[in-house]
């Protein structure tokens, strides 16, 4: 006989919300076959030093996405170097937005953490523009003017440790 134990409070624990504000959010999508542009790009002397905040690539339909938040001057120079670029797809850009995330002390022993997370922003009417989770964090990108809304909703449905 085998025993599985889950973790379960009925305020789920978080060591608190940190923010990086002040960002632009790009997505473009290229196809695998035209990848060498990103690296062309990206080693134009004004953007050989990004210091992105968030990251997200994903493969499919021969194609890569991706993801990118960005400081805005940094994110309005690799704007500007995308729309030289005419074999991307997809290209959006979407600016001032901001960063919120935050993990907890049972994060990897316990479901419903998304799920939470997700339906409390979607209660508040929060649009929530590109997510990455992990069994260790939740990361949100939202439209900077959310950020503050998002926080003080998130902080009624989580439970912050001392």
């Amino acid at each position: 006989m085998e025993t599985i134990a889950v973790y379960w409070e009925s305020r789920i624990k978080t060591y608190g919300f940190q923010r990086i504000t002040d960002l632009a959010f790009i997505e473009f999508s290229c196809p695998l076959s035209e990848i060498k542009l990103l690296g062309e790009i990206l080693s134009q002397d004004d953007l050989k030093i990004l210091r992105p905040k968030f990251i997200i690539a994903q493969e499919s339909d021969h194609e890569i996405s991706f993801i990118f938040c960005l400081p805005l001057e940094e994110g309005e120079n690799f704007h500007a170097s995308l729309e030289k670029t005419p074999s991307l797809t997809n290209h959006r850009y979407i600016y001032p937005v901001s960063i919120i995330f935050f993990y907890g002390p049972h994060f990897g022993d316990r479901y419903g953490i998304a799920t939470a997370t997700f339906s409390t922003l979607s209660k508040a009417g929060i649009k929530i523009i590109a997510s990455g989770c992990s069994s260790a964090s939740v990361f949100l990108v939202l439209s900077q003017d959310d950020i503050d809304k998002a926080e003080e909703v998130l902080a009624e449905t989580f439970e912050v440790a001392n």
